[in-house]
Formats: structure tokens, C-alpha cells, sequence
């Protein structure tokens, strides 16, 4: 097989056929990907009886796809979310695929239910990515050996499967597909051999492909800052010697990341523009005009020293630091993750003193480390595989096309930090472990000989081990610690009572807010300190508070009812407990949660309603309920005083609905039965 591009005249016989064999390629690629998804989603499904609604992030996203699937647009605030002020929803939370699925999902048929439409959409969307990541190493190497193993290995690995089967509503699952069309059309745009007009639309494309991404997936920006940072050693190395390369391609994405940052209401709220990936690029722009500046004043080139390029580089972020106003809260929880990660060496400590909040909330199984274990789990047979290539592929650096490797080396390497450190990043290791493959495919049918074959044969079973480890098992690849079945009938309980608001732990509100249409206050995302601050004060008046106490916070936000997730004392995985986010591992046995727990009956303010294996419903009785039955008990008392058993009776019992530990209503009741028992009669006071 050529990996030359044909060079016949597209329009006859012979230059068809190439063409239409490649498309089916991709084609098939795309099927074989899907259809990997569609199995294990189907059986996830099969094991809960076709009973898969989304939960945690998903539910919410399912929630505003469907807000724009029945008005057409979202509004600006969401008042049920964080409950009572609601937040607004495109400066808390990136926007933007729900309005493609939704009108997508206006393409399948009316009786269709919309959460299976979106099952549906959701990896046909992330397949896309498949084709597109063969796309991108043909367009850079010309290899359809390349082309067809790297798409091939994203097909079918489990990394790139276990989150993109639909099971979710994820950001991240619309985003990806964007960024590799965004990898590809830089490739298209890097080919010499085609006319300056085509290779600046195709960079025109993939600039707008990278913004489209960024505003629909915040972790984005983790790619964002690797390109960054690779420019930017890139610039100084070529700066050291009269020449940096900050040509007029760089110049547009930046341009155009700047624009999405200045008009994308998310990356405002969160500071983009005066985050350290910008004012990185900031930097690159001084130090080019200072170039500029002292070349055509005929100065000495005091700038070109190292030291002085790299403090030039750096003054823009230092000044945003220094200035107060200019940098937002942005991702300093993540930052103070990464820290905690490194100074314990990868190791969450069991003293949760030792964390801090945000470090001990965060550091849970989408964040977590990454063991032997789990690396072996996720990426059996492409990590080993792309770990050799990567390592061969080293030296070679002395060309364009070296350069375009030592980049794509660079995001592997980074990538694979990153996914030891927070296991969530193996969705980008995914992506770049698949194209070094590809491009190991491209070398090896370059050289021919026995190094094709021996490649070929390796890349092979490296694919069948991956997809074969896939579908062998595929019941492990769902979320195996959510209570679908008890969360349905909490759900079908919970519909009784809308719209009243309802205070649950982030693991369960966002199914009660999507399928139960109650308010919630917690926000199951965590991405602003509001938000955090919230569930901490949650955690720390269920654990180290009083009931009244606990009652009280809860009532500031309007709360009627609380739903409690049993097992909040399992000796299970302790530090996957709240009590250990709030630093209280013993907690006392007259704090909220225990009683909640085990003793539910001697509850003041909160009265059980019902319950199943995992959840329990407490009706709160809050201040003004309080009051409401404290005037019902004076008009019972009244009553009582002037010989009206009965509307004494009435309205005793009506206190006791609103506040069952009212005292003075239970003594009326009381005395009312003993008047009943001496044999007084009951007077109705609308005949006296």
C-alpha cells in the first residue's frame, strides 16, 4: 500500500476509487467505534432493566438540554440550582451543546423519549473524533497505515471508551471531538503543497474548532496551557539567537482565544483573559515588540539574554498577580490540589487534618491518583505500546516534521503527568497516545522491510487487546456505585411534594432537581468558592454540628425537606466520606448525622417520611413553621378554655402537623382526651 497521495485527476475511474475506499475507511472506523459504545451502554442498561437515568453532572446537563429542546434557549438564571438565589447559568457553567443535541435531538422520532434520543447523540457526537484523529495523521504524514491505526486505537481503547458511551451527559464528550478537528485542520494548514488561501482557511477553521471547545469544556484549557507553554520555550530557544518564531498563525489562535475570552461569559466570570495561559502569551508578544523596538533603534540587544527573556516573558503574569482586581478565582482549587498531590507524594493521607477543604472534597475517584492498578485497567496494552514509540521517537528532531513530533511528544508526556496525578486527565492521554501510535504506523510503512511487519504485528494486538478487553467485560465499565434503583423510587416519593425545596448531599440533588423537579440547595459542581463554601458548611453542621444548629443553617435556604443518604458511617473507603472532607472522621453520637442515621425517631425539627435502603426523607420543621403552629396551639388553648373540645382538637392537631415536638399543642391534646374520657361533650362553637 503507497502512502503517497494519488496524484491522478479526481475526476477519472482510477482517481475515484482511492477517494471512495478512504471515506469507507473512515466510515467504518466511525461504525466500529460506535458500535463499541452502543454495547456496553446496552448493558449497563440490561443490568438495571432499562432504567439508566443520568446522575451527578449528567442529570444537570440532560436538565438544560432539555430547557432548550422545550423553549428553544436557556434563561439566565437558574433559581431552582442553589436554592433560594439560583445561579446564572452561563457564568457558573459552560454552555453550548446543549443547543446542537438539542436540535439534534428534534431529528428522531416523536414517541421516542428524549433521555434515550441523547443516549443516542451523545457517542455518535464523540465518534466524530475517531475520523478526525485519522485525519489529522494523514494530513501530517501522509500514512493511511498511520491514519487507520491511530483512529483505530481511539476506537476501540478503553480510555476513550469508558466516558463517552452515553451512559453520561458530559461537556468533555462534545468538547474532544472539537479539539482533535481543531489538531487536524492545524495539520491541514502546516502543508506546503497547497495554495496560501486553502492553508489560511484551514487555520482560520482550526482556530475557531480550539474556541468552540474551550467554551464548551473548561478543561480545555489544560490543553490550551501545554500549547502555550511549548510555544513559549519554542520562542525563547529561536529568541536567543535574533529569530523568535511568533509567526502570523500563532498570532490568529491566540487572537482568537483572546476574543473568546472577552466575549464567552464563563471565561469572564472565571478570568481567562488574566489567567497565566494568557498573560503567557502576553508575554510573547512584549518580548517580540521589544524585539522589534530595540532592532530598528540600532540598541544593543540587551533583551537576548536569558535571564532578561525569561523575566520579560513572565512580567505580565507577575504583574496580574501583584495587581489586586485583575485576577479572578479561576482554577486555585485545582492548583491547590495538584500541590497537596505533590507534596504527599501521590498519596491521599489518611489524616484529613493534613488537607485542606477543597484539597479533601476534590481528591475522590474522577480526581484521584492514578496506580499501577488502574493504569493497567484503563490503558492495558496502548500505554506500553506508546511508551516505546514515544521513547524510539526521541531523536528524531531535526526536521519540520521532527518538530511537529517533539510537540506531540511534549503533550503525550504532559498528558501522562497529568493522568498519574488526576486519573480524569486519561481522556487527553487517550487522544495523544492514539497519535503516536499513528504516526509509529506512518514510520514504519516509510521504512518498509521487517520493520513494517514487526510494527504492524505489535499494533495489532495491541488493538484486538484493547477492544477485546472492552467487550469481554463491558458490565465494569458503568458506574458501579450509584443506587439506580432506590434513586427511582426516591424520585417517584419526591414528585408528591413539588416544587418545595429540597437540601440533599451533591451525589443525589442533581437527580432530584432533573427527575424529581424539586429545588435544590447544594450544587453538585464545584466550581466556584460560593459553592464550595456551601457543602462545607453543609458537612460541618452534619458532623460536627447539633441538630437545632443544623436546622437553622438549613432553614436560611428555605429548605422543607432533607434527604439523607444512608452510610455516611460505613468503615468503607472512609476517605470518600464526607466526614472525612470536613476533617471529622469520629464524629460525636449527638451530632446530626449519627442521628440521622441510627436514631431518627428522637429527632426534634425533623420528622421521617419515608425511607428505603439508601435514603431517608425528614420533613424540617423550621421557624416560621414554628410559629404557624405555636398560633394554632393559642387558638386550641382558647378553644380549650371556653369548653370547645372539638375545635380545640382541630387545631391542636393541625399545630402537631406543622410542628410535631410543639409542646404546647401535645398538652392540649392530651387534656382534651382525658376531658373526653370523664365524659364531656364535644361543643362546636359554630352553634353555640
Amino acid at each position: 500500500m503507497s502512502d503517497s497521495p494519488t496524484t491522478q485527476q479526481p475526476g477519472t475511474k482510477k482517481g475515484r476509487w482511492p477517494v471512495v475506499r478512504w471515506v469507507a475507511g473512515l466510515v467504518l472506523l466511525y461504525l466500529v467505534g460506535l458500535l463499541v459504545r452502543y454495547h456496553v451502554v446496552n448493558v449497563q442498561a440490561a443490568r438495571q432493566d432499562g432504567n439508566l437515568p443520568f446522575t451527578l453532572e449528567g442529570a444537570l446537563n440532560f436538565r438544560r438540554i432539555e430547557q432548550v429542546f422545550m423553549t428553544g434557549t436557556l434563561p439566565v438564571r437558574d433559581p431552582q440550582l442553589e436554592y433560594p438565589e439560583g445561579v446564572v447559568i452561563r457564568e457558573t457553567d459552560t454552555v453550548g451543546e446543549e443547543y446542537v443535541y438539542a436540535a439534534l435531538a428534534r431529528l428522531f422520532p416523536r414517541r421516542m423519549p428524549l433521555a434515550d434520543r441523547i443516549r443516542w447523540l451523545e457517542p455518535a457526537w464523540f465518534c466524530m473524533g475517531i475520523p478526525l484523529l485519522s485525519l489529522w495523521i494523514w494530513w501530517w504524514r501522509r500514512s493511511r497505515a498511520g491514519a487507520i491505526f491511530a483512529g483505530g486505537f481511539y476506537a476501540v481503547a478503553l480510555s476513550s471508551v469508558i466516558r463517552s458511551t452515553g451512559q453520561e451527559v458530559s461537556h468533555e464528550n462534545f468538547a474532544l471531538p472539537l479539539l482533535i478537528g481543531h489538531l487536524a485542520f492545524e495539520a491541514l494548514a502546516d502543508d506546503e503543497t497547497r495554495r496560501s488561501l486553502f492553508r489560511w482557511l484551514a487555520a482560520g477553521l482550526s482556530a475557531l474548532l480550539l474556541v468552540c471547545a474551550l467554551v464548551t469544556w473548561d478543561l480545555i484549557q489544560f490543553y490550551v496551557g501545554m500549547w502555550m507553554v511549548y510555544c513559549a520555550a519554542r520562542f525563547l530557544r529561536t529568541a536567543r539567537v535574533g529569530t523568535p518564531e511568533l509567526d502570523a498563525r500563532w498570532g490568529l489562535q491566540f487572537g482568537a482565544l483572546f476574543v473568546a475570552g472577552a466575549l464567552n461569559p464563563y471565561l469572564r466570570a472565571h478570568g481567562f483573559l488574566a489567567g497565566p495561559v494568557m498573560c503567557l502569551g502576553y508575554g510573547m508578544l512584549l518580548l517580540a515588540w521589544i524585539r522589534r523596538m530595540t532592532q530598528r533603534g540600532g540598541c544593543a540587544q540587551w533583551w537576548s539574554r536569558p535571564p532578561v527573556m525569561l523575566l520579560l516573558m513572565l512580567l505580565p503574569a507577575l504583574a496580574v498577580m501583584m495587581l489586586p482586581g485583575l485576577a479572578r478565582e479561576s482554577y486555585g482549587h485545582f492548583g491547590e490540589l495538584l500541590y497537596a498531590k505533590i507534596r504527599f507524594l501521590n498519596m491521599k493521607p489518611a489524616d484529613p487534618s493534613r488537607l485542606n477543604f477543597s484539597q479533601r472534597i476534590m481528591w475522590v475517584p474522577a480526581l484521584d491518583s492514578a496506580n499501577v492498578a488502574l493504569t493497567m485497567v484503563l490503558l492495558p496494552a496502548m500505554l506500553p505500546l506508546s511508551l516505546v514509540a514515544a521513547f524510539l521517537f526521541l531523536r528524531r528532531s531535526h526536521t519540520q516534521s521532527g518538530s511537529k513530533l517533539k510537540r506531540l511528544l511534549f503533550f503525550y508526556a504532559i498528558s501522562l503527568v497529568a493522568f498519574v496525578l488526576l486519573v480524569r486527565f486519561h481522556v487527553f492521554l487517550a487522544v495523544f497516545a492514539s497519535a503516536i501510535l499513528g504516526v509509529s504506523a506512518a514510520w514504519a510503512w516509510e521504512r518498509g522491510g521487517w520493520r513494517k511487519w514487526v510494527t504492524a504485528a505489535l499494533l495489532v494486538a495491541g488493538m484486538a487487546v484493547e477492544g477485546i478487553h472492552v467487550v469481554r467485560q463491558p458490565e465494569r465499565w458503568g458506574r458501579t456505585l450509584v443506587y439506580y434503583r432506590e434513586i427511582d423510587e426516591l424520585i417517584r416519593w419526591l414528585k408528591g411534594v413539588r416544587p418545595e425545596p429540597v437540601l440533599a448531599n451533591f451525589g443525589i440533588s442533581a437527580s432530584i432537581l432533573t427527575y424529581g423537579q424539586c429545588p435544590i440547595v447544594l450544587h453538585p459542581k464545584f466550581e466556584s468558592q460560593e459553592i464550595r463554601t456551601r457543602v462545607q458548611d453543609y458537612g460541618e453542621q452534619l458532623f460536627k454540628g447539633r441538630e437545632e444548629g443544623f436546622r437553622d443553617w438549613a432553614d436560611q435556604y428555605g429548605v422543607k425537606y432533607y434527604v439523607y443518604a444512608m452510610g455516611e458511617f460505613s468503615p468503607v473507603a472512609p476517605q470518600q466520606q464526607m466526614r472525612y472532607f470536613v476533617n471529622e472522621l469520629d464524629p460525636s453520637t449527638n451530632c446530626p448525622a449519627w442521628m440521622f442515621e441510627y436514631q431518627p425517631e428522637s429527632l426534634k425539627y425533623f420528622r421521617c417520611l419515608w425511607g428505603n435502603r439508601k435514603y431517608r426523607v425528614f420533613r424540617m420543621t423550621g421557624r416560621e413553621d414554628e410559629v404557624r403552629a405555636r398560633q394554632y396551639a393559642r387558638v386550641a388553648a382558647e378553644a380549650l378554655e371556653q369548653g370547645d373540645l372539638q375545635r380545640a382538637e382541630d387545631n391542636a392537631t393541625s399545630a402537631l402537623l406543622i410542628n410535631p415536638a410543639d409542646a404546647e399543642a401535645q398538652r392540649i391534646l392530651k387534656h382534651v382526651g382525658v376531658l373526653s374520657e370523664q365524659g364531656f361533650e364535644y361543643r362546636s362553637h359554630e352553634t353555640e
